[in-house]
């Protein structure tokens, strides 16, 4: 039996913290409550994720759901955004700027959630 190292420990509690602090963002978002439960769920998945081996399994389930969902919102806006655009303008290009940051957060999601359970099931 492999024991977790301590860096993927502390990367998965500082990607706890950054899911949580997501949660409370979403507060002005004109549609939080998806957006809550998402982040709240990869929050908590990938803090029980050092701990509990079967939590690779939620945390790859919320990570494929991430990375389609993020997919499909990159490709509905993908012609129409430079990626500069999701940082340095203001002009919401129709809300396109909001959708592809939508799916900037998703992919985050996506990489961190498939990643980690990756990682994790290598281990026992």
């Amino acid at each position: 039996m492999r024991p977790v190292p301590r860096w993927f420990t502390a990367i998965c509690w500082v990607m706890a913290i950054l899911f949580s602090l997501s949660v409370g963002l979403q507060v002005n978002d004109p549609d939080p409550i998806r957006w809550m439960v998402l982040y709240a769920a990869a929050g908590i998945a990938i803090a029980m994720l050092p701990y509990w081996r079967p939590a690779a399994i939620a945390s790859l389930a919320i990570g494929i759901v991430s990375a389609v969902w993020g997919g499909y919102l990159e490709h509905e806006v993908f012609r129409v955004l430079k990626f500069s655009d999701l940082f340095m303008k203001m002009n919401e290009k129709g809300g396109a700027v909001e959708v592809g940051r939508e799916a900037g957060g998703l992919i985050i999601v996506a990489v961190a959630m498939i990643g980690g359970a990756a990682f994790r099931w290598t281990r026992s």
